[in-house]
């Protein structure tokens, strides 16, 4: 994007100082007048129809004043940001941001132009932008831009997930309204039920409604056995599908696609016909703005639902978010579900980024909100001191951030309603969403944020070595206009010997990497028997701890143990056992690929031994999501009867349970692992053979160039010039866009 440098110096910093003081909200209400976007066709050709065009736009305008940085020009942009302030386009708070983002104590006349470009904190979402127009114009002159085109499928693959979660009636749907600024969910276009909805953005309005598997039924149908509101809700669906259920719970889940409008005949519990009940979640694609910048919103089904396997979907879900926001009715207080959930988030989730959302604090004062917040500290410490994880408490407690909240204030502010909220004594800020937006957006987008620099860096690096390969060919094409055909056919077989090289080289590597193949595969069911081996040890250990809880409590208090007793055994020893297993199972993994690298860089000098895959984030989420709500009913009856002489019969019981149980855990944990293995040790080996695969695209492409000028060579010599000066000007065009990107 390029600044029109015809533009006269006042209208280029009142234009400028109105386009840096925009932000996500005040760009939605300037995006919608006529008026805004004639100003930016008088600053630059390119339309600014999004934040993403926006962004770069911003990122542009500060490069473009620090390249014709003085003091005149900061005094100039001074007085355009304070007319702003003047004509109330920007706050106080925001004019102070905007003039100490361009304080003249902070630049020297004589420093690098370069080093200042490079210094400025840009956002995410410019710099994915610059990288994509840096791609763009790249594409305009390599030879070929299918590795491009890879880069930019990436860039443009990255999703950032917003997971919501709490119990039914904590106002989740009117917050994620007033979040997209539309009455989207809650309605009659969403599901009234229980039902997990991804929304995502789409042109093209449209829904999906996935429906339960055969496996997961059977979960469901499993779980009827030992709890009766489960068991319910399957009589009642079997008895009005009858035969029809076989057509809808299929092997590999159904899917049907619909109109938006007509989603509730599918989730509504009033409308649907019962069909709600075979329903595991929906997927629903929408042109909102607010998810067009590569996010997606997991609204989640209430914790207290009666279907415990939602949960699991739930945690399955939330387990890949990159934030969670846990909303809390505010006359509700913090409720034991709501605590538990929490604590098992940051703890067993690993979910590292946690907003508590107090909502509906229109109905009390300000002292009450306080009151819930202070209550749900205290609460998250007694429970982590009954787990016996007080330790952790400083953790738990840094990873969580509290925001007040009226969804219904907010949405009355996003629909056009503002009156209305504002005699109720509630402005836009006063509501809390404009806090929530800023925490989402610097949480998810922000310099903190280390997945969005990662991606950054990954897209940068790889946009670099492309730049590099390329420059290289362009190179040695232009090399080859002045020598003569003997020199070139020279080249030719010298060539051709190094590709023999090459090839011999690579076909000996891809041997090997065939061969660690089949070893790494056979290790993987190694480690799956070792795996298997550790969850029936767990199942020893679970049923001692509670048989020398329910020996204890029989002889001290002459009762059987209480079922929060029951609960917080089954649940530590479930848990930590897992988290103990599956971190055995990725050491064991790492060992094993670190091997293999080890072994094969020894011996490939291409390979790079500081490329070495990192596994440090693997198994680290996603194994934790199966509920134990069964088991705990089950093993809660049983020893609710217990006494001294039944204990040996309460034992065999309780092992016929756990055994039972374990065997819808053993089954989950086992793919999953299985499954992840199988991907990494696929991105492994291709990691392996990538550096001598791309040597030996240089290989061919130069021996096809060779080839081709044998064919030019009797051309004149103002044509050879003339190419000479094309090609010359390519890499320039490239070496340019090179310094650029690095920056």
């Amino acid at each position: 994007m390029a600044i029109d440098e015809k533009i006269d110096d006042d209208t280029f910093f009142e234009v400028s100082a109105l386009i840096l003081s925009l932000n996500r909200k005040s760009f939605e209400k300037m995006s919608s007048l006529k008026s805004f976007h004639q100003l930016c066709l008088q600053f630059t050709a390119q339309k600014i129809e999004n934040l993403d065009a926006l962004y770069h736009l911003q990122y542009t305008i500060i490069k473009h004043f620090l390249e014709h940085r003085t003091n005149s020009n900061i005094k100039h942009l001074h007085n355009a940001f304070s007319y702003l302030e003047k004509e109330s386009l920007v706050d106080q708070p925001s004019l102070e941001k905007l003039i100490s983002l361009f304080d003249p104590s902070k630049y020297n006349e004589n420093d690098d132009v370069a080093a200042g470009v490079k210094n400025i904190n840009k956002s995410f979402r410019a710099d994915k932008q610059a990288l994509l127009v840096d791609i763009f114009e790249l594409k305009k002159v390599v030879n070929s831009s299918d590795e491009l085109q890879t880069i930019s499928d990436y860039l443009h693959g990255q999703i950032f997930s917003i997971g919501i979660t709490g119990v039914m009636n904590s106002g989740k749907s009117t917050m994620l309204n007033a979040l997209m600024g539309k009455e989207v969910l809650g309605t009659s276009v969403v599901p009234e039920t229980a039902n997990l909805t991804v929304v995502k953005y789409s042109r093209t309005p449209l829904a999906k409604v996935i429906y339960w598997n055969k496996s997961q039924w059977q979960h469901i149908k499993n779980s009827a056995k030992s709890i009766a509101s489960i068991a319910k809700f399957v009589e009642q669906t079997q008895n009005h599908f009858k035969d029809d259920l076989d057509s809808y719970i299929l092997d590999k889940s159904r899917e049907d696609e619909i109109d938006i409008d007509k989603l509730s005949d599918y989730t509504s519990a009033s409308t649907s016909d019962k069909k709600c009940n075979l329903v595991q979640h929906v997927e629903l694609y929408t042109p909102l703005h607010y998810l067009q910048d590569s996010i997606e919103i997991v609204d989640t089904p209430g914790l207290d639902d009666i279907v415990v396997q939602r949960e699991e979907i739930t945690k399955e879900y939330i387990s890949k978010c990159d934030v969670l926001l846990h909303l809390m009715n505010v006359s509700q207080s913090a409720t034991q579900k709501d605590i538990e959930f929490i604590i098992d988030a940051v703890l067993f989730q690993n979910i590292t980024k946690v907003l508590i959302v107090i909502t509906r604090i229109d109905m009390v004062s300000s002292k009450d909100v306080q009151e819930v917040i202070a209550y749900t500290r205290e609460s998250i410490e007694r429970k982590l001191h009954e787990q016996n994880s007080g330790s952790k408490l400083d953790f738990v407690l840094k990873t969580l951030h509290f925001i007040a909240l009226s969804g219904k204030m907010a949405l009355l502010h996003k629909t056009g309603h503002s009156k209305e909220a504002e005699d109720a004594g509630f402005t836009l800020q006063q509501s809390g969403i404009v806090e929530v937006e800023e925490y989402l957006q610097e949480t998810l987008f922000g310099k903190t944020n280390a997945r969005s620099s990662l991606i950054i860096r990954s897209a940068r690096n790889r946009l670099q070595k492309v730049i590099h390969a390329q420059i290289e060919e362009l190179k040695f094409e232009n090399s080859l206009l002045f020598k003569t055909e003997d020199e070139i056919n020279s080249e030719l077989t010298l060539l051709k010997i190094e590709k023999s090289k090459q090839e011999e080289a690579s076909k000996r590597l891809k041997d090997q990497i065939a061969g660690y193949e089949a070893e790494a595969s056979n290790y993987l069911q190694t480690l799956q028997n070792q795996l298997q081996n550790e969850l029936r040890e767990l199942q020893n250990i679970m049923k001692q701890r509670l048989m020398d809880e329910t020996l204890y409590t029989l002889e001290k208090d002459k009762k059987a143990p209480l079922v929060s007793s029951i609960s917080r055994i089954i649940q530590t020893a479930l848990k930590h056992g897992l988290v103990d297993i599956i971190r055995e199972y990725r050491y064991k993994f790492i060992k094993k690929t670190s091997k293999i690298f080890e072994i094969i860089t020894l011996q490939y000098d291409e390979i790079d031994k500081a490329q070495e895959p990192h596994f440090d984030d693997a198994f680290k989420k996603g194994f934790l999501t199966i509920s134990n709500e069964t088991l705990i009913r089950r093993i809660s009856k049983v020893l609710g009867s217990a006494s001294l002489t039944k204990l040996t019969k309460i034992d065999e019981e309780i092992s016929t349970i756990i055994k039972d149980e374990f065997i819808y855990i053993q089954e989950q944990v086992q793919q999953k692992a299985l499954n992840l293995s199988k991907t990494l040790l696929k991105e492994f080996f291709a990691s392996l053979s990538e550096p001598l695969d791309t040597i030996n695209d240089k290989v061919v492409k130069n021996e096809e160039l060779l080839q081709n000028y044998i064919l030019t060579i009797k051309e004149d010599e103002n044509t050879k010039h003339e190419k000479s000066k094309q090609l010359y000007q390519r890499i320039k065009n490239i070496e340019l866009i090179a310094k650029r990107s690095a920056l």
